[in-house]
């Protein structure tokens, strides 16, 4: 009985094992064809954290080092060593490197779209088109601001492949760098009234309890309308009941004729992000005014601009060009718009560039970390050969033959500055919708971000669909406050060792 029920047992097993095999053969073989699957998973997983941390220590190598030479924004063309901090100074961006990145992110077709685009044959003037020839540059584009910005590759622009290899990646690898503004600013006048609205850059929402200061420059031409409570000037404008003016000592009078004004403001944001400043002149068209404003809260801050009117036919057109040479100048171009007149003749904002000014009287203001300096420098550009200027010499760039319109340009320092340049128009002929003045920003070095229109600035390149790791920083050009974040792109073997 025993044996008969062992034996008994014993068959059942054989059953059981019998019907289990098929079922563990069929398991091994799903097993098998999913393995591959949760390999990439798990590969994928840890690409990403080496990813995240190799992006992590390029990017604090990046802006706590100022590469070699450690000047090299004034000289790209020697550069042996990548890095965008001011020596020393760890997490503070050098602003001619930042203006390197936003050249090149013209050159790319990332920038704002260009009011025009011209090629340097279009270009009228044969010894403009030698001067730029000289320098590699071969199209520019016109900014609304009108400023001329080089948007082709050149010799002495920076290289990204370059800069892969001086910062030690392989072919395997891309990188992606964004400088982005961590607070946004608007504004609008309203009589007497500034107001300003501060937003979250990233997601737009109000900063509350923000302090705003404003620096105004301001040009009255019929220089009538300065507020009667001041005694300045009669007749003017008297400002409305109840508004509160500033004080007179917050503003000096440069010049009466035309009126220039310079000063300052301070308040805060409410609840809702905004701020209302009252202004010693109250909103006209007949005035230009240019207001820097600085927006701080928490050791964060950022600058925006408030510019009237905006250019719509130019008097000038005015580029700063990096140029490459044993000192490290860069040279400031003043060209008259007929130069552009291929580019912009028959387009809707300048019909024709050919009867915009017969001369221009420029003065020529400069805020650097001493303060404003204000300078006339009174030269003439003609459509013909123009004038000598004077105090600061401009070289004239001529050709032979009647069609060569005037153009010349001056070397600039190695300090950061903005320079607010004030055109006023010396023949009073042309017709109405042609400006009498206008206000011309062009920032050397500080506020690269003015040449973006308040967009993000971009270097490098990117690669679809494969792990990318990501790391961010917050960093500084001058007091404005950016987020610099690196993007790390792995294109190579997935399931293999990352090289």
């Amino acid at each position: 009985m025993l044996n008969s029920k062992s034996r008994a047992r014993g068959q059942t097993s054989a059953v059981e094992v019998a019907l289990i095999m098929p079922v563990i053969i069929i398991a091994i073989i799903i097993f098998v064809a999913l393995a591959p699957n949760y390999s990439y998973s798990a590969g994928s997983e840890v690409n990403i954290f080496q990813l995240n941390a190799m992006a992590q220590s390029l990017l604090q190598y990046i802006v706590s080092n100022p590469g070699n030479p450690p000047d090299w924004g004034l000289n790209v063309s020697q550069l042996s060593a990548f890095g965008l901090a001011l020596p020393n100074q760890p997490y503070h961006l050098d602003p001619f490197k930042v203006m390197a990145l936003t050249y090149w992110d013209y050159a790319s077709g990332l920038g704002p779209t260009p009011v025009g685009v011209c090629t340097t044959s279009q270009i009228n003037g044969v010894g403009f088109q030698q001067f730029l020839t000289q320098y590699g540059i071969s199209q520019v584009s016109l900014t609304g601001s009108w400023l001329f910005i080089p948007s082709s590759y050149t010799p002495w622009m920076l290289n990204y492949t370059l800069v892969k290899q001086l910062l030690g990646l392989g072919r395997d690898y891309e990188f992606t760098l964004v400088i982005t503004p961590v607070l946004n600013i608007t504004a609008s006048l309203q009589g007497f009234n500034l107001v300003v609205r501060v937003t979250n850059y990233r997601d737009g929402t109000p900063v509350g309890g923000a302090e705003v200061s404003v620096q105004y420059y301001m040009v009255d031409q019929g220089s009538n309308d300065l507020a009667c409570q001041y005694g300045i000037l009669t007749p003017c404008t008297p400002a409305q009941p109840g508004t509160q003016l500033p004080p007179a000592n917050s503003f000096s009078v440069i010049s009466t004729s035309p009126l220039l004004i310079e000063g300052s403001e301070v308040g805060y944001t409410n609840s809702s992000g905004v701020a209302v400043l009252t202004l010693p002149i109250a909103f006209d068209q007949d005035n230009s005014y240019f207001i820097i404003i600085r927006a701080s809260i928490g050791g964060l801050a950022d600058y925006a601009y408030y510019q009237y009117p905006n250019v719509t036919t130019p008097l000038l057109l005015v580029g700063v060009i990096p140029f490459i040479n044993e000192r490290g100048y860069n040279s400031i171009v003043f060209t008259d718009p007929h130069l552009f007149t291929n580019c912009l003749l028959g387009t809707s904002i300048a019909p024709n560039p050919g009867s915009t000014a017969l001369g221009l009287r420029i003065i020529a203001v400069y805020k650097s970390i001493y303060g404003y300096t204000f300078e006339s420098i009174n030269f003439t550009l003609n459509p013909g050969r123009g004038a000598h200027s004077y105090p600061v010499p401009c070289t004239y760039l001529q050709g032979s033959g009647a069609s060569n319109y005037a153009a010349c340009y001056w070397n600039l320092p190695s300090t950061p500055m903005l320079i607010i340049i004030n055109v006023v128009r010396n023949s009073q002929g042309q017709a109405g919708s042609v400006p009498l003045a206008q206000t011309l920003i062009v920032p050397y070095g500080l506020y690269p971000d003015y040449l973006m229109n308040n967009r993000p600035i971009v270097f490098g390149e990117s690669i679809k669909d494969v792990p990318v790791g990501t790391a961010t920083a917050l960093v500084y050009i001058g007091d404005s406050a950016y987020y610099a974040t690196l993007y790390l792109y792995y294109g190579g073997n997935q399931f293999g060792p990352m090289r």
